[in-house]
């Protein structure tokens, strides 16, 4: 019988090769494939998820991905391989108060020396109601984001049932990859932690303190790392090494969680949040008093809409009665449960000489009252000019009209599925 520590295969610098790994996970075998640092490619690890719930979500990994594979023999005549352990883990959290994103250093640790990765699966949960996922960054040495590029994002209600999240979770699914074969190598420290790169949020809720705030991530590898992921079929968090003779290797994987822990024998609840690494968002008082026409800046739409959590009410000083707030550079996401109210006459009107004003997104409830809206240009997919919708949008007393240059069959709100609109009072809503 051939053990996973014999079975290796020379990825190169030229020729596409795969690397086999085998994985028992409740009694499924996966064989997973690995392209070369030449086409840079991870697609055959990325397993997107489903937008159902989590007890429904599935996580495909496909076996060979019409590939052909090359076949594997035992090595002969050589001394047994040992294969790594690697553990993962985000720490050291930043908040930045210019941008009001929170990020973390995801850092590894081996215990063999000069073990380098090769690629990884960056799969993970997050509390939706604390946090929404913005990227991966700040790769280190020769790392790169690839496919899927940018990360997949799935949300689902059973972010409650499976991990006492306080509200829904989203499923992060990405990849790093080492894609410059000439960088010098970064190797994993086995007494410390060695960093690779960074995951950024933008945070939606503080959930109760701005000065002690623990926001809780889960990677997706259950207490028994035999099953692999938490989603059925996902094989959950995976890495490779590569090895001093150009060789891509299997390793043993393992978490650390971040603000929370295992609990109970492997069934749901599978775990809960604890206040282990915490830290300070607190950039002092926020305005939610809009005061000028700028598109960004003290006092500017954009920087309200930055610095206010869900739940917040966003107002507009007298003197821009009768002003028009133009928004351009990018659209404006709203990933927090916010209300925009006006009381002004002449009327204040909020416009975009952009594709698109403002994109609503999943389980986040928006409310406008007493606002004119004028829609961007010409979005591509048809997604919407004015609101692409994924959440729930109420218009109260609101008017929402075309760009000059918007063409016939344009769509001014895009409902997208799974999303309400909601129309109270004299709204109009013009057709292009």
């Amino acid at each position: 019988m051939i053990s996973l520590s014999d079975l290796r295969i020379n990825y190169g610098y030229v020729n596409p090769s795969f690397y086999l790994r085998l994985q028992m996970s409740k009694g499924l075998l996966y064989l997973f494939s690995i392209i070369s640092f030449l086409t840079f490619s991870c697609g055959f690890f990325q397993g997107y998820a489903s937008n159902s719930g989590f007890p429904d979500l599935t996580v495909n990994e496909s076996p060979v991905m019409g590939m052909n594979v090359a076949a594997f023999e035992k090595p002969t005549g050589t001394a047994a391989v040992v294969d790594p352990n690697i553990t993962v883990r985000f720490a050291n959290p930043q908040f930045n108060c210019t941008t009001y994103e929170y990020c973390l250093d995801v850092e590894f640790q081996a215990d063999l020396p000069n073990t380098e990765l090769f690629l990884m699966n960056v799969r993970f949960f997050l509390d939706d109601n604390i946090l929404e996922f913005i990227n991966l960054r700040n790769f280190q040495g020769g790392y790169a984001a690839v496919t899927p590029n940018p990360a997949a994002v799935s949300y689902s209600t059973a972010g409650i049932p499976w991990f006492n999240f306080s509200g829904g979770a989203d499923y992060v699914n990405g990849a790093a990859q080492k894609t410059n074969g000439n960088a010098p190598p970064i190797y994993i420290s086995t007494s410390s932690w060695t960093k690779l790169f960074q995951s950024c949020f933008s945070v939606d809720y503080h959930n109760g303190s701005e000065t002690n705030f623990c926001p809780p991530l889960v990677w997706d590898l259950e207490q028994n790392e035999d099953n692999g992921g938490f989603p059925p079929g996902s094989a959950g968090v995976v890495m490779t090494v590569v090895d001093g003779a150009g060789l891509s290797a299997p390793v043993f994987e393992h978490v650390s969680q971040f603000n929370w822990q295992y609990i109970g024998s492997g069934s749901a609840p599978f775990g809960q949040p604890i206040a282990s690494v915490c830290s300070s968002i607190d950039c002092g008082s926020c305005n939610l008093l809009v005061n000028n026409t700028s598109n960004s800046g003290a006092g500017s739409l954009k920087a309200a809409i930055q610095c206010a959590y869900s739940g917040d009410t966003i107002k507009f000083a007298t003197n821009l009665a009768g002003s028009n707030i133009v928004v351009s550079g990018a659209t404006i996401p709203l990933s927090k449960s916010l209300f925009f109210r006006s009381n002004l006459s002449p009327r204040l009107k909020i416009s975009s000489t952009i594709a698109g004003l403002f994109e609503i997104l999943h389980n986040t409830s928006v409310e406008f009252k007493d606002i004119d809206i004028t829609s961007g240009t010409t979005v591509s997919g048809n997604l919407g000019a004015a609101f692409r919708n994924d959440g729930t949008l109420k218009l109260i007393n609101v008017n929402v009209f075309k760009h000059a240059s918007l063409p016939l069959g344009q769509y001014l709100i895009r409902n997208r599925p799974t999303s309400t609109l909601s129309l109270t009072g004299n709204c109009f809503i013009e057709i292009p």
